[in-house]
């Protein structure tokens, strides 16, 4: 018995169509038909020659064109050579226009577009896992907003927030009596953000945290915090070009939001 042959043509990546197709063919036991897929078919011509060779091979053929004409040309190539054929995005965008009343776009690889920002919010997800609190400091370089504070400003919550929005970001611990590392000052300074807090409520979440764990009596005493405070306050006067964004009473977001505006003004199209 001859091979089966499926062929499916996109004016995009034809993942979706790929998807699609194996998800039917799971529920026929015995059927391995060999799938080649077309994708990035964008005129009439490199269409022309995908379909007479699918026809030569009696092939399937499964397309995903966004372009209604693609589609057309491709309909009206299958009925006249009596080929099995199947448009997957077709009846479903016709229905969407319908029914929200809206003409599609007709804009092929949107929804790569969509993956892309997808892919860099994990990178930047990985990216802000590996610099958490001071590790890996020779690749500062790389992160888009380095974060510097006292213990329990919000550094690392604010870090993951802003890494969901697909950007890297590392945070650095600021601890007085330990040098900072030479890496930090090497970088373009401008994306340094240090954050502050008033000491009273500081020494509260301190004193919160000191609770549920086995820190020392001295991590949350006011007399430290306080000596705390006042050497980031002489760390942030000989380093006037970093941004600084106080966290007192203030949301993850809004600490998150703020650092945005400071580093980058309004917010770059690509993280949108």
């Amino acid at each position: 018995m001859p091979t089966k042959r499926v062929v499916i043509i996109s004016d995009a990546t034809g993942q979706s169509g790929l998807h699609i197709l194996r998800a039917a063919l799971v529920q026929f036991e015995h059927a391995h038909p060999r799938i080649m897929l077309f994708h990035d078919i964008d005129s009439k011509a490199g269409l022309k020659k995908v379909l007479d060779q699918a026809r030569a091979d009696k092939a399937l053929i499964a397309y995903t064109f966004v372009k209604k004409e693609m589609r057309d040309y491709t309909t009206a190539f299958c009925v006249k050579n009596n080929i099995f054929h199947l448009d997957i995005l077709g009846p479903l965008i016709k229905n969407l226009a319908s029914y929200l009343r809206l003409e599609p776009l007709e804009t092929p690889s949107l929804l790569r577009k969509v993956d892309e920002r997808y892919f860099k919010r994990i990178d930047a997800i990985e990216y802000t896992l590996g610099h958490d609190d001071g590790r890996d400091a020779n690749r500062l370089d790389d992160a888009d907003i380095v974060i510097v504070g006292l213990s329990r400003t919000s550094k690392t919550p604010t870090s993951f927030f802003l890494a969901q929005e697909g950007y890297k970001v590392a945070n650095v611990p600021i601890v007085p009596g330990i040098p900072l590392p030479e890496e930090l000052f090497e970088i373009d300074q401008h994306k340094i953000v240090c954050l502050v807090i008033d000491p009273e409520v500081l020494q509260k979440i301190r004193r919160a945290r000191q609770e549920k764990s086995s820190l020392t009596p001295s991590y949350s005493e006011f007399k430290k915090v306080f000596a705390e405070c006042e050497y980031v306050w002489d760390l942030r006067k000989k380093h006037r070009i970093w941004k600084v964004v106080d966290t007192t009473n203030k949301s993850i977001e809004e600490t998150a939001w703020e650092i945005i505006h400071h580093v980058f003004g309004d917010q770059p199209e690509e993280y949108n």
